[in-house]
Formats: C-alpha cells, structure tokens, sequence
C-alpha cells in the first residue's frame, strides 16, 4: 500500500482540528501570528532614538514590548487550550481508525507495527502541528516585515533576506533526513522497548531471574538501543554540518550588511540595520526551528492519513447480514491461506464441512494452522484463495461486523482487562455488560464461580495488582475470567474455543469443554456450531466432528470411534499421548 503525499496530507489534517475545534483554531493561528509583530517594528524605533525622535522611539520600544508581553501570553493561553482539545481529539481518531479495520493484518505484520509504533509516539505530539503551523506563518510574517523595514535604508540590504534562505532549506532537509533514519531505526527501537518490559515488569521476572536471563536481556536491550542511536546519531551529525554552514553563510551576509551601511550611510540606519538584522536572524531561526517541526509533524500527518486510508480499503462494504441460524453449515472450499508479506502457505487447499449444529473439535500439533483456521472463521482475514460458505453464502458477502456480533468464545492469547470484575467479563457482550444475570450466568458457564467467590468484592472487585484496591489474579484466573467473558452471549451462531484453558489440568479442561458440549448440544435446534481447538487429543473425545490439521492441510476428519478405527495420525497421537497421562 503506498503512503499518501506528505503534503498532501496537511489540508486533510487542518481540516480535521477545524472541524473538531473551528473557534479555537481561529482563535489561536490569528493570535500566534500577531504576537510576533510588534518585535519587528523594534529596529524602526531604534533608528527614531539615534535621530532625536526620543519620545517617539522610547513611546514605541514601550508599546512593542508591552504588546509582545500581551500578546504571547494570551497566545500561549489560547494554544494551550487548543492543544489540549485537539490531542484528545486526534487520540480518540487514531483508535477509532485501528478499530474499524476489519482485518488485524496491521496488528500482526511487521513494517505496519513500526509505522504505528511511529505514529502512536507522535500521536500525543501530533497537536503540535498546529501550533506549529501557525508559528511558521507567523516568523514568515516577521521576516516580510523586517525585509521591508531593511529596504528603508537601501534595496541592496534585501540581499541580507537571501543569505537566510539556505538556513531554512537546510532545516527543511534535515527534518526529513532525521524521519527518514527515525523510521529506518524503528524496529531496533520496537526491540528495545520490548526487552526494556521483560526487564522492567514483574511478569517475565520469576522466568529470567530462574533462567539466569535478566542479564542477558540487559545487554539486549543495550545493543538495540545502541543500534537506534548510531543510526539517529550519524543523521544528526549528517546534518548539523550541512546546518553549521548555511548559519555561516548568513553571519557572512550579516557582517558584509553592517560594514557596508557603515562605510555609505549615518548612525541612524547602522543602528536600524544591526537592530533589524539580529531580528532577522532570530525570526530565520524561528522559521527555521519551526519549519523543522512542521516537517516532523507534517511526517506524523502522512502515517495518519495512511492509516486512515487503510482502514478506509479495509473496511468491509458487504452489506448482507448472517442468518438468523444456521441450516446447513460452514464450508471450506478450496480454501488456502497465507500471511500478508509471505510466501509460505499455512492453510494449503482446506474442504471441509462443519455441520450445522454440532461440536466440532480442531487438533493438531503447535503451527500445523488451528489458530489460522478460527481467524478466517471469525472474518480477521479473508482467504487467499478458496470461500468460505455460511449456508452457501461467502463469507466475505457478509457484513463483518454484524457476522462478529453473532460470534462468542475465547482465544489462547486473551486480553486481560483490569477493570471491576463485572465489567471485564460483561464486555463479552455490550448489549448486556451491566446485566448481572447475564454476568453470572457466563461465570457459571465457564466454571469461574470459584473465582469470583475469592474475589474481595466478588464482581466488584477491581482486578490488577496496579490500581488502588486491585486484586491480583493467577494466569489461570485471568484464563477463566476471559472464558467468562466468552460465554455472555446467549444465542451466538459460532462458538470458539480456541485453546482457552491451557493454564488448565487436562482433566478440568476435558470437564469444562463436555460440560460446555452438552448444553450447545441442548441448544442445537438453533443450528449453532461449537469449535474447540486444542493440542490435547483426549479433551475432545465427545465432539461431533473431530478435524485434524497438520503441516497445513487437514488430513483426517470424522467422529473420535471412526478416526480410532482408521488407525491414522488422530489414532496414533491420541495413544501416545493416553500413554503420558497413565
């Protein structure tokens, strides 16, 4: 996907603060840009004092400096608040943009989480484009003020204005040499951060202290970090002395503009010249600082408006709703499947049939694709070849969000959400998140009443150790709270259960998902389908349909008597691992 033009991305980014805050915005670029004036008009009565004009310079040096005073202190009031409204704004979009891409491809693929690294770290900053631009315009404003405060003396002394430009251009560059090596070094930086949390954070602190790893993921981190500064530090240096000599360039001009008002013109317009060319130095300075800024800024504008056009082709427009229930069946039609940014197939030309109705159970070993196959039965990726057929219609067809509202379950990897135990499990199900009956009915559904009854509140306990009154949970715990959360809904029409209790015994595990298989078979008349994925072959001995995937493809299918008789890899694995539990 190509990014948009930087600039380009700027009306669309001013747009978007007008629109959130049109008084403010106003306020604070016409405010900015008069703030600086008064300062420019100080060489004018400079020269008023070395004439004589003495109460006329003295009245305006007074006036300037009361007005600059004023002016900055309301601008900066006025930004302030601007910033603040505008930040919230822009986070809030940011997140919504990441929420309404159907696909988690940019969660899971590693150049997209480096820009979004990026721009979550630009992000908080991104406000600052603003004020920036608004700064810009402003020093731009003083610098066409100076220039003609300058030409009252002579036309040659324009020329000074000349000498500034390379500054500016050089700072424009260098802006964008520094974002280029800043996107090159974000996977180190990803990297360092990441061993910086296994360092830092109470989690992984047991394991490395144990293994003996804490100081090897210290030297980790310093090696990454180090990478990320070489190449930002070579970039800086790079262009510090391309900086170094535009800056010298014009002190070259400055002093060839003094000396030459000296030789040809009266103290007067000496005065007005050094007086109006420090002012012209600090506005190219200021230009030239903001500027940089604006490009930084500008460079954050362009990922979001990358990302915004990505969750723009992202977003489904299938239109069609799921069936109320199901008649048929899910089926697999030479469904094949690799990962955005790879050339290795996980699924390789999957048929399958999931009845409508049953309990169907996924094994397999580690990789052989369990995961990838609930992925492209939830619609977080479409297939790369092949459909997939809800009641014969493609999946694809079916409006994601209304096909995910329909689904429930729980997954290996689940979120844990530290707030108020009520709530973390009722978000299982937004309509019903503050219903208790609702909530203690999916406690009771995953065998997590045990849990809740520990807990020094029960469902208004507020989980996580870091928030004051915080309960701590076991990783088992926070498995059966997320299972909780799996439950709440009552009449889905897909239910996965993708390995959501490995923290658990086999023999609770088998428990839970006979006890779980036996009330979705109460309600089969609904034509929902259950799909439990596990590695463990005894768990899942009373399903339905038993699918076995390995290396990709599945290669058996059928009830667990049926795959036993066959005496194929189901058969095999399943005695080797009945072995291991005698």
């Amino acid at each position: 996907m190509t990014e948009p033009r930087t600039l380009a991305t700027l009306g669309r980014t001013l747009r978007r603060a007008y629109d959130a805050e049109p008084r403010l915005a106003l306020a604070a670029m016409l405010v900015t840009l008069v703030a600086a004036a008064p300062g420019a008009l100080l060489a004018i009565w400079m020269k008023y004092l070395v004439d004589g004009r003495v109460w006329a310079g003295a009245t305006g040096i007074a006036a300037s400096c009361v007005a600059v005073w004023l002016l900055r202190l309301l601008a900066v009031r006025v930004s302030r608040k601007f910033r603040m409204r505008i930040a919230v704004a822009l986070e809030t979009h940011v997140a919504r943009m990441q929420a309404t891409v159907d696909t988690i491809e940019h969660h899971e693929r590693p150049e997209y989480l480096d820009r979004l690294a990026v721009l979550r770290e630009a992000t908080f900053q991104l406000d600052h484009l603003y004020q920036s631009l608004f700064a810009t315009i402003s020093a731009l404003a003083c610098l066409a003020l100076t220039t003609a405060v300058l030409a009252t003396v002579s036309a040659w002394t324009i020329l000074l204005t000349l000498f500034a430009a390379p500054t500016i251009a050089v700072s424009a560059w260098r802006s964008g040499k520094l974002r280029q090596a800043e996107e090159q070094a974000a996977p180190a930086k990803r990297r360092q951060r990441h061993l910086f949390t296994l360092a830092t954070t109470p989690g992984p602190a047991k394991e490395l202290r144990v293994t003996g790893n804490q100081h090897d993921i210290a030297a980790a981190w310093h090696t990454h970090w180090q990478t990320w500064y070489t190449t930002m530090s070579r970039a800086q240096w790079a262009a510090g002395w391309w900086q170094a000599a535009a800056w010298g360039l014009f002190a070259a001009g400055y002093a060839a503009a003094v000396a030459w008002t000296t030789r040809t013109h009266g103290a007067a317009d000496v005065v007005l010249v050094v007086t109006a060319g420090a002012r012209l130095g600090q506005y190219v300075a200021m230009t030239a600082g903001e500027a940089d800024f604006v490009r930084l800024w500008l460079d954050a504008s362009r990922r979001l408006a990358w990302l915004e056009d990505y969750a723009a082709q992202h977003h489904g427009t299938a239109e069609q709703n799921p069936p109320r229930r199901l008649h048929h069946g899910i089926v697999f039609v030479n469904v094949s499947f690799q990962y955005p940014g790879t050339h290795t197939e996980v699924l390789h030309d999957v048929n399958l049939t999931i009845p409508a109705g049953a309990v169907v159970a996924i094994v397999g070993e580690n990789g052989a694709g369990k995961s990838t196959l609930v992925k492209l039965l939830c619609g977080l990726y479409p297939p790369t070849h092949g459909h997939i057929r809800v009641d014969g219609t493609d999946l694809r067809d079916i409006n994601p969000d209304a096909w995910r509202a329909r689904l429930a379950g729980a997954f290996q990897d689940f979120a844990q959400f530290e707030f108020a135990a009520r709530r973390s499990i009722g978000l299982g199900d937004l309509p019903h998140r503050d219903h208790h009956t609702s909530v203690t009915a999916a406690v009771t559904r995953a065998g997590a009443t045990d849990v809740v009854d520990k807990l020094p509140a029960g469902y208004d306990t507020q989980l996580g150790a870091r928030w004051p009154g915080g309960a701590e949970l076991s990783f088992g715990q926070w498995q059966r709270i997320a299972l909780a959360r799996g439950f709440m809904r009552d009449d889905p029409l897909l239910t996965v259960l993708d390995e959501p209790t490995a923290a658990l015994d086999a023999e609770t595990e088998h428990q839970l998902f006979e006890r779980y298989a036996a009330q979705s078979r109460a309600g089969h008349h609904q034509g929902s389908v259950t799909l439990l994925v596990s590695h463990r072959f005894s768990t899942v001995r009373m399903a339905d349909l038993i699918i076995v995937v390995q290396g990709s493809r599945v290669t058996e299918f059928g009830t667990h008597d049926a795959l036993m008789a066959g005496n194929g890899t189901y058969a095999e694995l399943y005695t080797i691992q009945a072995r291991a539990y005698r």
